[in-house]
């Protein structure tokens, strides 16, 4: 029996912290550095974080098939390739344009990379302790999380566009020992698929699987909500503090969500064990919903840690119960399509930052803006209850077919 941390097991988390600190140093102040350096409207930085999510939507549809086909090695650095493009492209962007072009560019990154990684995860580790891998994937998300964003305060005196340097040569270091392990330990293929990749087999995965199109559904709506806090939220701080103190109260936010996560992740695993996925993603879209409500409700940072602490609870129940859940509903020669497929979440991250500046540019009310954001989150919570009814009636169906 393999253990839980093989070679390549280790090599993907190891990878995944290493892009997400990379990640997290330049991102979470994109809207800042926009509306501070070139002073854009809310629409129009909210366009350039929907462009991220529309090409990452494009892409979802189109990659899983060629993962579930191709040497994942190659998948894997092809897109890490198109991470340190994007981030060495940045520094020289001068007019808007160029900005949407570098968000069409993560986002098709982003889609190729992100799926393959919890393929590779799933594949190579035994079903027993893939709950505990993915787990420890998103604690080391977390970990970066924590670290990264005050990181990136102080080096943020050195120029923003350096730091897009530092994080490109990040990707470059992480393509170097991919190609180094992958080189030492080829990967395997799985069997499954002998027709040519093509676009409609991601269509055909909604046509059979409708207990997993309510559920893309569901998380369509925690996306949207979700989207919201290094959009519309880090906006909304933007427009009620100077940006020093905006750039201060957002760091701390965001270090909140991460030692929360640290925090109560062992918690949550542990439950996972006593309830099912589907009652962790409820109650998880709950609590979500909650926090995005209470962003709006006070100014005041104690309040706003508070807000995020339930905000980041919920998200901690949903997002660890997620590519559980996922990896449970399909084959392994699937596994590709459906991971990628999950990308078509990005509708929410499409709508919700364009909605959140319109909302921003329209009302002058934080508590109303963030009260529809959250009444919209929650939408995410009859839609979970009725994809595991619909996946309950299928595998009861199979099973008396069976017999």
């Amino acid at each position: 029996m393999r253990s839980k941390f093989n070679i390549v097991t280790s090599t993907i988390l190891v990878s995944i912290f290493i892009a997400r600190f990379g990640t997290f140093l330049v991102l979470p102040y994109l809207t800042l550095f926009l509306l501070d350096e070139f002073h854009y409207s809310a629409v129009q930085i909210g366009t350039v974080i929907s462009t991220l999510a529309l090409s990452n939507l494009i892409m979802s549809f189109l990659i899983g098939p060629y993962i579930d086909r191709f040497p994942k090695d190659k998948v894997i650095i092809t897109g890490l390739i198109g991470y340190l493009g994007c981030y060495i492209y940045f520094p020289f962007i001068e007019q808007y344009g160029g900005f949407i072009l570098f968000a069409a560019l993560l986002g098709a990154s982003q889609a190729i990379v992100e799926p393959t990684y919890r393929v590779l995860l799933s594949l190579y580790t035994e079903p027993e302790n893939r709950r505990f891998i993915f787990n420890i994937r998103y604690f080391l998300i977390n970990i970066s999380a924590a670290i990264a964003p005050l990181t990136s305060v102080y080096f943020q005196q050195f120029g923003m566009e350096n730091l897009f340097f530092v994080v490109g040569f990040i990707f470059f270091i992480n393509i170097m020992t991919f190609a180094i392990i992958f080189k030492k330990y080829p990967m395997k293929q799985v069997s499954g698929h002998k027709e040519k990749p093509s676009i409609f087999q991601s269509f055909y995965v909604f046509k059979k699987d409708y207990a997993f199109g309510i559920f893309i559904l569901a998380l369509i709506f925690i996306s949207f909500g979700y989207s919201q806090f290094d959009s519309t939220f880090s906006q909304y701080l933007g427009t009620r503090f100077n940006h020093e103190l905006a750039i201060q109260y957002f760091a701390w936010l965001i270090t909140t969500n991460a030692i929360t996560v640290i925090i109560i992740q062992y918690f949550v695993y542990k439950l996972g064990e006593v309830i099912s996925t589907t009652s962790s993603l409820i109650i998880g879209s709950a609590l979500l919903s909650l926090g995005l409500i209470c962003f709006g409700q006070s100014e005041k940072i104690l309040i706003l840690i508070a807000a995020m602490v339930v905000f980041t609870a919920g998200e901690v129940l949903v997002f660890t119960m997620i590519d559980i859940h996922i990896d449970g509903m399909c084959e392994d020669h699937e596994k590709g399509t459906y991971f990628a497929l999950s990308g078509v979440k990005s509708i929410g991250r499409i709508a919700g930052p364009s909605m959140g500046g319109f909302l921003l540019d329209s009302l002058n009310s934080g508590a109303f803006v963030f009260t529809v954001i959250g009444g919209v989150t929650l939408l995410a919570i009859p839609s979970f209850y009725l994809s595991n009814r619909m996946k309950e009636g299928k595998n009861r169906h199979e099973i008396i077919q069976s017999d």
